[in-house]
């Protein structure tokens, strides 16, 4: 584990929460908060969903890794990456590098409830019906645990809490 990582990043399943409690977590430490999709976004000037119809998922998994690349990890900020990127391209091996990864886990039951709310929002769930939402759901969470279980913190529902990730970078730093 790197001693005193500048960067936090939060990673998990969409839907699990990685963006609303980056928020709070930057705002808590006077941070600065980075979302990799809303900052692909805004760099392309394409939503997500958009860069998927018209590009592919592949397209998108490439300016993923790119600007994960592109990230300094002797900065400080609070960055919450989309649900597939540390899955991909040898990218959760440049994460762990950046700064410390929480894992933010949460069961297949809670991400559909989660999900269900959200869905057109979502290029790779919008059109699924609520059966098919639940094998993806399964599916997906299987394949991508392997990678989400490299993180440097693997946090249940009780640690999803800016207070206890703030605790646990202040240990480290004390530790340091």
């Amino acid at each position: 584990m790197k001693k005193n990582p500048k960067n936090i990043i939060l990673i998990g399943f969409m839907g699990a929460g990685k963006s609303s409690l980056g928020k709070k977590i930057a705002r808590r430490m006077n941070l600065p908060f980075v979302d990799v999709d809303i900052e692909i976004e805004n760099r392309i000037g394409l939503s997500i969903t958009d860069i998927f119809t018209n590009y592919g998922e592949d397209h998108f998994r490439a300016l993923e890794k790119r600007f994960i690349q592109n990230l300094d990890s002797d900065s400080r900020s609070v960055i919450a990456v989309g649900g597939g990127l540390p899955c991909h391209k040898n990218n959760m091996a440049i994460l762990l590098k950046l700064g410390a990864v929480f894992y933010l886990k949460r069961s297949a039951k809670e991400l559909l409830n989660r999900l269900s709310q959200s869905k057109e929002k979502r290029p790779l769930i919008a059109e699924l019906s609520e059966s098919e939402l639940v094998e993806f759901i399964t599916q997906k969470l299987d394949e991508r645990e392997v990678f989400y279980n490299k993180a440097n913190y693997i946090l249940d529902r009780t640690q999803q809490t800016h207070d206890w990730i703030i605790s646990r970078i202040k240990e480290e730093e004390h530790q340091s």
